[in-house]
């Protein structure tokens, strides 16, 4: 890269300033080369501070050209990306959040240059990947990005965290979530579900398997124990402490396989010291760049005439969950937010979709070529934003209007229930105008349903029982007929309720999903067939590992081996990958699995 006619050498994390007038030019020797920008305008917010006056006469620190490797440079990513996504939202509050990042951003930086002086030594991979989960544990990370970010590999990652803390990355990261959900249950009245998604997760029921096998209580008995000694003793809530202490200020040179790059020439440019630069920064009033009149508005995109081009399409009123919405008659870029399998039997204009690699869509997206982003626990708004929709067409809880009100500012947008996906997929066929598409969706799932449920009573009868259950190395879940993602075993497909279940069941209520119980209660299932599955739908891939190897250890226990049906061999694996969701993509490989299970296919 060239700066004002200055050469740097970039390999990996690299930063770079310059005043205003100066020229970059980029030379790249690799296909893929990606940097940020941030252009920014600095004047002082106390006009009549001569020491600051006399200091920026002197030696303008917003006008001198340097560039360094920085020792933590995630936690500088962090924070740009955190800026980036506040400043492209519409509203004000937003604006001003990005603004106050960049105040993090600056002291960040400065705090490293001071410390790191040469610029040639980076702090190891261990330290930085910590420091990245603590502050990022609520986000979208996983193994694999973390590990991209810091330039190598997962398993190397992971080694390193064997090596120096004694347990891997995945635990690490889950150590840290599941001490901020202790402490939320614990300190605040939250809901389950809001606690989940702040900690990064999107299944309340994985959630309660991980919260559980880490605490050795479900999240809502730990709350309610919380008062009590024994609770109050738990490594899992000591505010502001991680589970495993990383091992501050050590340099691994070795292990880090990181080579001194870079360099630091603002040293040698840079007349004031590193203090005074800190103490101009901070007393200024930081804007972003605008346009000549001084606006704070967005600048105008290609995004414009996108937007005009909506308003001249005709429009139609649509009653969704969430009420009503004006939206175009003929929409051709809908982004999708958790009802993809419906999108995708309409054959609908997609531009954006939510699923992740080794989730069961994610192919068919890829083969449709729709962008597909995933964020646990929320609603990635700026990649909506980008993908510049003309609909929006999202699967929300009917309680969550926040999300709702901040997607409708982006593009007219209509709520669904993807549990009870044939009545969604009539309504969304009426709004885009695939009404037919949606009948025959309907109808040919009905007619396989109808032949499968005939063949599986011919072949096994009409009163064989099943338990359905998700086992982990500490409990058990055990699914009744009233939850959504597993109904189609018990009330469509015609298979009876285990005993032992049905009892339960009486308990709970007859809408309750099911309940968690302990391992104990294998042996006591009756059912002449067992469908098992593990993990999550939306599991990374570590997590579906973890998952699937938990399910070894309690297929290897004496208790598991005990159950009549595993006695019989009538155990059945089930993937949690489109077993714990709905849609008519989804139902038909569950009706699928069951066939084959039962050899009829």
């Amino acid at each position: 890269m060239m700066l004002n006619g200055n050469g740097y050498t970039v390999n990996g994390f690299h930063l770079l300033h310059g005043g205003k007038g100066m020229s970059l030019d980029v030379f790249a020797s690799e296909d893929n080369f990606e940097y940020y920008l941030i252009l920014y305008k600095a004047q002082l917010a106390v006009p009549g501070n001569r020491y600051l006056h006399r200091l920026l006469k002197h030696g303008n620190p917003f006008r001198i050209q340097y560039g360094f490797v920085p020792n933590a440079p995630l936690a500088l990513h962090m924070k740009f990306q955190m800026m980036e996504r506040n400043w492209r939202k519409f509203t004000l509050p937003d604006k001003l959040y990005a603004r106050g990042v960049l105040y993090q951003f600056a002291s960040e930086l400065f705090g490293q240059m001071a410390t790191q002086k040469a610029g040639t030594m980076k702090i190891d991979l261990v330290t930085q990947a910590i420091r990245y989960i603590e502050d990022s544990y609520s986000e979208p990370i996983t193994v694999e990005g973390i590990a991209g970010l810091l330039g190598c590999s997962a398993s190397f990652l992971s080694r390193l965290f064997k090596k120096q803390l004694g347990t891997t990355t995945i635990e690490y990261l889950t150590g840290i979530r599941i001490a901020h959900a202790s402490r939320l249950l614990s300190e605040t009245k939250a809901t389950l579900q809001e606690i989940t998604s702040s900690v990064g997760y999107l299944d309340v029921y994985y959630f309660s398997r991980v919260f559980k096998k880490q605490t050795g209580f479900p999240p809502l008995r730990f709350r309610s124990l919380a008062t009590e000694k024994s609770i109050q003793k738990s490594p899992f809530i000591r505010s502001g402490q991680a589970i495993v202490p990383p091992k501050g200020g050590r340099y691994n040179d070795n292990d880090s396989h990181y080579e001194p790059e870079g360099d630091l020439t603002m040293i040698k440019d840079l007349k004031m010291s590193v203090g005074t630069v800190m103490l101009l920064c901070m007393t200024l009033l930081f804007s972003g760049c605008t346009t000549s009149t001084g606006s704070t508005e967005p600048t105008a995109t290609s995004g414009t005439s996108t937007t005009v081009a909506q308003n001249q399409l005709q429009t139609k009123v649509v009653k969704h969950m969430m009420g009503e919405s004006e939206i175009p008659i003929n929409p051709q870029r809908i982004a999708v937010n958790g009802l993809e399998d419906i999108m995708l039997v309409l054959d609908a204009p997609m531009v954006l979709a939510q699923s992740l690699k080794g989730q069961y869509l994610y192919d068919r997206l890829q083969e449709k070529k729709v962008p597909s982003v995933y964020t646990p626990g929320s609603i990635n708004y700026e990649s909506i934003l980008d993908s510049e929709p003309d609909l929006i067409i999202a699967n929300l809880l009917a309680s969550d209007k926040e999300s709702y009100e901040q997607l409708s500012k982006i593009a007219p947008t209509i709520v669904y229930d993807r549990s009870d996906w044939k009545n969604s997929i009539v309504a969304i066929g009426k709004a885009i105008n695939r009404e037919d598409k949606a009948a025959s969706v309907i109808q040919a799932y009905d007619e396989k349903l109808s032949k499968a449920k005939a063949a599986i009573i011919a072949k096994i009868g009409a009163d064989r029982t099943l338990a359905f259950i998700r086992p982990s190395n500490k409990d058990v879940q055990l699914f009744f007929p009233a939850f959504s993602y597993t109904s189609i075993a018990y009330k469509d497909l015609g298979m009876t309720l285990d005993p032992v279940l049905a009892k339960f069941r009486e308990k709970e209520g007859e809408e309750s999903w099911g309940i968690e119980a302990s391992l104990e209660t294998l042996p006591d299932l009756s059912a002449d067939y067992l469908f098992v599955t593990a993990g999550g739908s939306f599991d990374s891939e570590d997590e579906a590992k973890v998952a699937l190897e938990e399910l070894t250890e309690v297929e290897n226990l004496t208790i598991w081996n005990n159950i009549p049906a595993v006695k019989q061999g009538h155990v059945y694996k089930m993937s949690a990958r489109h077993w714990m969701l709905n849609g008519p993509i989804a139902d038909n490989m569950k009706i699928d699995d069951v066939l084959a299970a039962f050899e009829l296919q």
